[in-house]
């Protein structure tokens, strides 16, 4: 039996930092996780969950603001080159646009 209010029940931000907290692996070997193959669904370094998260909620503003009927990140997913090419044509460095692109590259 389904539920009759078919929105999904958390939001965009809730669910991106629910999948970037399951792939904490602070204090975990980097170098053994790549030799096991397991290093792609991992973040070993504090640092780098903070950058990400911060990325990921600048995207996640954008999809608020110019798509608000998305409600879940498997639909916000096709609109990650639309906003890496806003973020291009807004000037910013290419550091922080590769960055950005890693950061949405790891939620996804």
């Amino acid at each position: 039996m389904g539920r009759k209010d078919k929105s999904y029940s958390k939001t965009l931000k809730e669910q991106a930092y629910e999948k970037l907290i399951g792939m904490q692996a602070f204090g975990e070997s980097k170098k053994e996780a790549m030799k096991n193959g397991t290093d792609k669904d991992k973040i070993f370094s504090f640092d780098t969950y903070k950058t990400y998260w911060k990325h990921c909620k600048y995207f996640l503003e954008y999809i608020y603001q110019a798509h608000p009927e998305i409600t879940t990140l498997k639909k916000a997913r096709p609109y990650i080159n639309e906003w890496l090419q806003q973020r291009v044509d807004q000037r910013l460095s290419a550091w922080t646009i590769q960055t950005e692109a890693k950061a949405l590259g790891k939620l996804y």
